[in-house]
């Protein structure tokens, strides 16, 4: 339908990969097994575990920007779009209805869903009840009755579907079990392009993300998001799960600027990671002890300011700003640079919160890739690599 709009009246399409509302193809297949046997589009996502709708839009804005639009009317019946779209900058002045001409025994309860459950819109009176039509507006997913039971026979697909998911999502590496670390394939990314797409969207709304760096560095997890966006909260969730020496990484010039001077003149660390003197904000600024997650969010909100001057900060303190290398993880892949370049893709200043991830189930230890896995799928942390990242802006050239 778009297709025919755009061939008569004009237009563009902006093709995501995001298939099955983000879920990716193989788990779509099993969502329509569900589905065939009587769970709407809604439970059938759920139920294997993933949103209603796990799409992402971070990457529009930019597209938009180099093909040279600056508004658009939006093809959709979705408001989320709409939303996400508005809160992600882009000038959405009006929206193009989509919708079937006809309601039939097939499409009636995907429609009803989209509208009752979705909030989907400008489907007008077409879905009103229609005595002709075999599937009625109180359609239930068939039961079968023998004579010692009743049972829906949804049921017996479910767990079928589930098993579907799970090998589809074990055949990526994204969820591969005997994944023990990090390590790029031969298109050079390692959990893929969307990763970083929706890891910059999150640092982009004030998110914690998690980045794994290489099996063979430090195979290790930091979180990471945008020192401006740093509230009290976020801060206190670094710390609940970290090891609680919390880094921001910076650009070389402008820790020159705010005469942040290396932490040592000889640097011993075998990862070359170039600690500078640490620091808290001013009391002028509401800092009291420095410690705080209040005080340590000040601090970094602070130092990410294009307009702070040394004299806004004392040292020593409890924030270390880390040196990041020109030109981020093209240059070296660590996660100080990461943490700048997704700040720096994500609109916000360059600079970036870093911490790793302790261990939860043995907290002696730091947290290593299969147990970050489940951890991010517990908390609902984008992960991503610093292998992706690589990838990803050698792609974009961004």
């Amino acid at each position: 339908m778009s297709l025919e709009y755009i061939r008569e009246n004009g237009g563009a399409i902006i093709y995501l990969q995001q298939e099955g509302r983000g879920i990716g193809l193989a788990n779509k297949v099993a969502a329509y097994a569900l589905q065939d046997v009587g769970l709407d589009t809604v439970d059938a996502n759920t139920h294997l575990g993933f949103p209603e709708d796990a799409r992402q839009y971070g990457v529009v804005p930019s597209l938009l920007a180099d093909m040279g639009i600056d508004s658009i009317a939006l093809m959709t019946n979705n408001p989320r779009k709409i939303e996400r779209l508005l809160a992600l900058g882009v000038n959405v002045e009006g929206t193009i209805p989509m919708v079937v001409p006809k309601v039939n025994q097939y499409n009636r309860k995907y429609l009803e869903t989209k509208k009752e459950r979705m909030n989907h819109r400008n489907f007008g009176s077409i879905l009103s009840s229609d005595p002709g039509s075999i599937i009625s507006s109180d359609y239930s997913p068939l039961e079968i009755v023998t004579p010692d039971k009743k049972y829906a026979i949804a049921e017996e697909f479910v767990t079928d579907g589930e098993e579907m998911a799970a090998n589809a999502v074990a055949v990526a590496l994204r969820d591969d079990p005997n994944q023990t670390g990090v390590k790029a394939s031969e298109d050079g990314y390692c959990f893929g392009r969307r990763s970083v797409e929706d890891a910059i969207a999150a640092v982009a709304r004030g998110e914690l993300i998690v980045v794994v760096d290489d099996e063979s560095r430090e195979n290790e997890g930091d979180f990471i998001m945008a020192a401006d966006r740093c509230t009290p909260k976020a801060m206190a969730e670094f710390i609940r799960y970290s090891s609680g020496v919390i880094c921001i990484g910076m650009e070389g010039k402008r820790m020159d600027a705010l005469e942040l001077p290396p932490m040592v003149v000889d640097n011993e660390d075998p990862k070359e990671t170039a600690f500078s003197v640490s620091v808290d904000a001013t009391s002028e600024h509401g800092i009291t002890t420095g410690i705080s997650a209040t005080d340590r969010a000040k601090t970094s909100v602070m130092l990410a300011k294009q307009d702070s001057k040394a004299s806004d900060f004392h040292r020593p303190g409890h924030i270390f700003p880390l040196r990041a290398k020109e030109n981020g993880v093209l240059t070296r892949d660590g996660h100080t640079e990461a943490a700048v370049d997704f700040a720096r893709l994500a609109g916000s200043s360059p600079a970036g919160l870093l911490c790793e991830i302790v261990s939860e189930e043995n907290p002696v230890e730091m947290a290593r890739l299969p147990e970050l896995k489940r951890f991010c799928k517990k908390h609902g942390y984008v992960l991503t690599s610093i292998a992706d990242l690589q990838q990803y802006r050698r792609d974009t050239g961004l």
